[in-house]
């Protein structure tokens, strides 16, 4: 069981960490801050969502 429950987090958690890599080498290849912006706009959105997610999961296992 703990197993399935640390793949569900790796996948909650992936798409955060490749908007932040992507972040982190855009500059690399212009000077566009669009590039950069909007890459770490997506993480910090997806990762407020993953949080509140985790919250609404443990509450409801705690009612349980």
């Amino acid at each position: 069981m703990g197993n399935v429950v640390a793949k569900k987090e790796v996948l909650r958690w992936a798409p955060v960490v490749i908007l932040l890599v992507f972040a982190l080498i855009a500059p690399l290849f212009g000077d566009s801050p669009t590039g950069v912006v909007i890459p770490l706009l997506l993480a910090v959105m997806l990762a407020g969502v993953n949080v509140t997610m985790q919250k609404k999961e443990r509450s409801a296992h705690g009612a349980e």
